[in-house]
């Protein structure tokens, strides 16, 4: 599968929703070498968290998944409410970073704040996040 294939894949499992057991395991299936965050890995500075999302599985998923998510999340927002979505993205980046000076704890830190940004952003989709539902 090419980097195309793998990008529809898990677009189409972004836009599935809650359906989405069924692309966890096709996304697990993808081959190590295939799975990229949102980011371009060859731009990652040595001894940043791009580097440590770069190096680690779960992490590229999770971003590349968050990057989909936060797509979406766009594309469901009314422009009075684009600002906010920004600001949290904007305080998204700067926690997920603060895992950085956790070194012990930072793969489950990062994961942690993905995770936490991912459900987040699913209230932006779902339009819960500003329309009051």
């Amino acid at each position: 599968m090419g980097h195309r294939g793998i990008g529809r894949l898990a677009l189409a499992c972004a836009l599935m929703g809650n359906a989405f057991a069924p692309c966890a395991a096709q996304v697990q299936a993808i081959p190590p070498r295939h799975v990229a965050p949102s980011f371009d890995c060859a731009k990652a500075r040595k001894g940043t968290i791009d580097q440590v999302i770069c190096k680690d599985r779960e992490l590229s998923i999770l971003d590349r998944t968050m990057g989909l998510d936060y797509e979406r999340a766009k594309l469901q927002t009314p422009p009075v409410e684009q600002a906010n979505l920004l600001r949290e993205q904007r305080a998204f980046i700067a926690n997920r970073n603060l895992c950085m000076k956790r070194k012990a704890e930072r793969q489950a830190c990062i994961a942690f704040a993905y995770e936490s940004r991912i459900q987040r952003l699913g209230e932006w989709i779902d339009r819960s996040a500003w329309s009051g539902e």
